[in-house]
């Protein structure tokens, strides 16, 4: 098998199912995508679900606290008594309208106990910073300090101290402030009493876990079958409504929980679909193979038959040439009819010579033995010679042949290789240009290089077709090529034996006609090889 073939083969299969591969691994990158952010959003109504759990329980927290801030006097003793029974609060503080610390009564350290000096420990900065004391001016009455509108509405005050987040509940009120210190403990503990208790899977995520974490991220409460590893990323993470704002909920689940599984049955059906494609390629593939290695031998066979009649042609074709010339050169002047006629049979025969040229110089070269014979001769000799012999078919075609030599330098040359080259592009002006009246050969001769252009005054070749006459077996379709016979190998043939010559053959762009240039390697031949 050729190696172009075996390309050309390779693309038909590859091709397609690169394509197929791009496209099929887009497909299941959306799908991972798409399967994944609905899960997230099934993880974060999840939270939300739970977030809200958690900000019904602070709310009853909160009311408990406010049942007894309600049921509080500024008795002393009284105040001391229901903070040792209040399982809610660790410290009740009271203010007066102008922000004044009442109770615990720092003013009399001595009668603080240790609770209450505990309490003010933790919470001596908002004492200092006056968090939750009116600034006032001296000589301003209670009613301009305490606002009426706020006056039952309760507040959150938040702070860290030592152990962690630190929670105050406090109300206003006309005679001043009522504020309660929560007992962290009991808080978290009613937060994580309404929180859910199962680790079953669900089946839209099989492997999860949800965290409640605090502001320094460490857990306080987490449920579920999964256990992420350390420091793992949440998948889905919201913040909790204050005065819970430092605090967390995350979503932690595994690449199968996250649409994983999902995706990988998309990438199994889409490989299984691949390699279905695969199949069908291979088989077009192999199916076209087979089909051109048969056109191939037949093609074979044809043109060993057309090669054995050319053999088989060329040399009856030659006697027949030879004995025409020479009944020709033996006609009276005066029988001009058959004179004429002995011309067009001598004219006839030498086309037919140039195409059986071709056909054997094609099948030469497609089996790689087109050799050349050099031998010392003339260039311009060569091309008299030539255009003699094409004269008669000129004539009958009414074209006149101007040529202008310039290369009379001996050379060391293929005359035979020159002469059907030049047979050949003499061949299409006979056929296609004869309508310009006219064909100019010039031959120029600078040091070893050749130069020969044959020029008609036809309609032209189009530019894009400027290649393409090149190729073996190609024709313009054009009306001016409609019903004129050719093998489509005649300019083929004459460009590899330019090449061959070491030159080159190219259609030159012309205002009309066709301008063909030809150069050949023609070294010039020494005194002592002419020795």
């Amino acid at each position: 098998m050729k190696p172009k073939l075996v390309i050309i083969l390779a693309l038909i299969v590859l091709s397609p199912l690169a394509v197929i591969l791009w496209l099929g691994a887009r497909v299941v990158r959306d799908e991972r995508l798409m399967v994944e952010h609905r899960v997230e959003q099934l993880m974060r109504g999840e939270l939300r679900g739970v977030a809200e759990t958690i900000a019904r329980a602070v709310s009853d927290y909160e009311q408990l606290v406010l049942d007894e801030l309600n049921s509080m006097t500024t008795e002393r003793e009284h105040l001391r008594q229901i903070t040792r029974r209040s399982p809610y609060a660790r410290q009740f503080f009271v203010l007066d309208a102008r922000g004044r610390l009442l109770h615990p009564p720092v003013g009399e350290p001595d009668q603080l106990t240790d609770r209450e000096r505990e309490a003010m420990e933790r919470t001596r900065g908002i004492w200092a910073d006056g968090d939750l004391t009116i600034s006032a001016r001296d000589d301003a009455g209670p009613s301009s300090v305490v606002q009426q509108a706020a006056a039952d509405l309760p507040e959150w005050h938040v702070w860290y101290w030592q152990d962690g987040l630190q929670m105050m509940l406090w109300q206003r009120r006309e005679d001043g402030v009522r504020a309660a210190e929560l007992n962290r403990v009991r808080f978290v503990s009613e937060i994580i009493a309404a929180l859910p208790e199962t680790e079953a899977a669900t089946a839209e995520i099989p492997a999860w876990r949800i965290r409640l974490v605090d502001s320094k991220q460490m857990p306080l409460y987490q449920w579920g079958p999964y256990e992420p590893d350390e420091g793992a990323r949440p998948v889905v993470e919201i913040p909790l409504e204050p005065p819970l704002g430092a605090w967390s909920l995350q979503y932690h689940a595994t690449d199968e929980g996250m649409g994983a599984a999902v995706a990988g049955s998309v990438l199994l059906n889409a490989v299984i679909g691949l390699f279905a494609l695969a199949a069908v390629l291979v088989g077009l593939a192999y199916y076209f193979y087979r089909e051109q290695s048969r056109e191939m031998r037949e093609a074979a066979q044809r043109v060993s038959f057309v090669n054995q009649v050319s053999h088989e042609l060329k040399t009856p074709l030659t006697n027949i040439r030879m004995y025409a010339e020479l009944l020709e050169r033996d006609a009276a002047e005066e029988d001009e009819p058959s004179r004429w006629h002995l011309g067009v049979i001598v004219s006839e025969s030498q086309r037919l010579s140039r195409l059986i040229g071709n056909i054997l110089t094609f099948s030469r070269k497609q089996r790689q033995a087109l050799e050349l014979h050099r031998k010392p001769g003339v260039v311009d000799a060569v091309l008299r010679e030539t255009l003699d012999h094409l004269a008669p078919a000129l004539t009958a075609a009414s074209i006149e042949v101007r040529f202008d030599a310039g290369a009379e330098k001996e050379v060391l040359l293929d005359a035979d290789v020159l002469e059907q080259i030049v047979g050949n592009l003499a061949s299409n002006v006979e056929k296609y240009g004869a309508g310009g009246g006219r064909m100019d050969v010039k031959s120029d001769q600078r040091g070893e290089t050749v130069t020969i252009t044959v020029t008609d005054h036809g309609p032209g070749i189009p530019a894009s077709e400027r290649e393409r006459i090149f190729r073996p077996f190609y024709r313009i379709s054009t009306s001016l090529t409609e019903g004129v016979s050719g093998s489509g190998i005649g300019l083929a043939v004459a460009r590899e034996l330019a090449r061959l010559h070491g030159g080159e053959l190219e259609l030159l762009p012309s205002a009309r006609g066709a301008c063909f240039r030809l150069t050949l390697h023609c070294p010039l031949v020494q005194e002592d090889d002419e020795s």
